[in-house]
């Protein structure tokens, strides 16, 4: 459930955004980062969401929310293929992004998180590797953007619904059920080596801004997730320096065939060598893809790019669990992500407003690194 959780919404629709921006301001005029305005927009309206998230599946049948969510957040995008105005977008940006922290970055980990004590790094990256999925490529030169758009919105809420309805749950209580590796939880409790108590209703905000930890957890997801923009612009930037539409889109597919099988990776590998160990290897191989793209190693530079998007959507996750578990753990996590991401949702308009003033994305490329 999970995993076409994320692969309909993160994969489909958000994280394949930029496939549009030429073609849309190729044929309406607009000015790149004045488009791209409306996904700050959308970034800022999600962030200040996101401390709900976690308060409404505690209240409320995930179900119901995630359902209502997912039609908001598809029905969204099928509008913007009937657009002609920036302000259309502007104000949809908002209204989608208010629904993307109730489908998007949250729900999975905290589910994942209540059903897996054990594995769950392996659990949180296969289903964050089914965000990295796109057709848009080869879907836009064909049928062109409006009809791309539509499709996509449709597809998207056909997929999560069934999925939302009639499979998530917010705990495995609900079902009678125990989380997966509950058993070893309870045998480290006996012997002294389990992990914090958990807060039932979650860690009230002044609590958190007392403690160190929060600031860290704020500004690894505020670096992660600003550098995760750059994806968007991959098409684009390959447009600018000279590949044809499909070729260009060819880099964000590459992108994100590296962001699939990291995420797979990553997931694995942080259940032994260690969350912050992993976190240093695949930040030095984010690091490694912007410097190819800086020099001009488009599909190289593409393929390690895709190491970034994992360090926000899997490796934070986990990270946070270092701190925080239980529904401490699901507020702390909103909280911080709604910082960081307020903190860097300027970087969606400012890395396209770098091409407008330089007419070149190494300077969007540079900032990113």
């Amino acid at each position: 459930g999970c995993c076409i959780l994320q692969g309909a919404t993160l994969g489909l629709i958000n994280n394949c955004a930029g496939v549009f921006y030429s073609p849309i301001c190729k044929e309406l005029g607009f000015e790149l980062g004045k488009l791209t305005m409306y996904r700050m927009l959308y970034c800022i309206s999600s962030a200040l969401a996101l401390p709900f998230v976690a308060t409404s599946f505690r209240k409320h049948d995930v179900r119901i929310v995630i359902s209502i969510a997912a039609v908001i957040y598809g029905g969204c995008a099928a509008l913007m293929g009937t657009f002609h105005e920036l302000w259309q977008w502007h104000l949809t940006g908002i209204i989608q992004g208010i629904a993307s922290s109730f489908v998007c970055m949250i729900p999975a980990p905290i589910i994942l998180g209540n059903l897996f004590k054990k594995k769950t790094g392996m659990a949180v990256g296969i289903s964050a590797a089914f965000s990295g999925s796109s057709f848009l490529g080869m879907a836009i030169p064909a049928f062109g953007w409006r009809v791309s758009y539509v499709a996509v919105g449709i597809v998207s809420t056909a997929l999560v619904l069934p999925i939302s309805l009639f499979i998530l749950r917010y705990k495995p209580e609900e079902m009678g059920l125990l989380p997966y590796g509950a058993e070893n939880v309870e045998q480290r409790a006996v012997s002294g080596t389990s992990a914090p108590a958990s807060v039932e209703n979650g860690t009230p905000i002044k609590e958190l801004l007392r403690q160190p930890e929060f600031y860290i957890a704020v500004g690894a997801y505020w670096t992660s997730v600003s550098c995760a923009y750059l994806n968007s612009f991959l098409t684009p930037c390959g447009i600018a320096a000279g590949l044809t539409l499909q070729a260009a889109a060819m880099m964000t597919s590459i992108s994100l065939l590296g962001n699939m099988s990291s995420k797979l990776i990553l997931g694995k590998i942080s259940d032994s060598l260690g969350i912050i160990r992993t976190f240093e290897v695949s930040i030095a191989l984010a690091f490694l893809g912007h410097v190819l793209l800086f020099v001009g190693s488009p599909e190289t530079g593409s393929l390690f790019y895709g190491v970034t998007l994992p360090l926000s959507s899997v490796m934070m996750p986990l990270f946070c669990r270092i701190f925080w578990n239980g529904e401490t753990y699901s507020t702390a996590y909103a909280y911080s992500t709604m910082v960081g991401t307020l903190l860097g949702a300027p970087f969606n308009m400012w890395f396209g407003t770098f091409y407008d003033i330089t007419g070149d994305y190494r300077l969007t490329i540079g900032v990113s690194a």
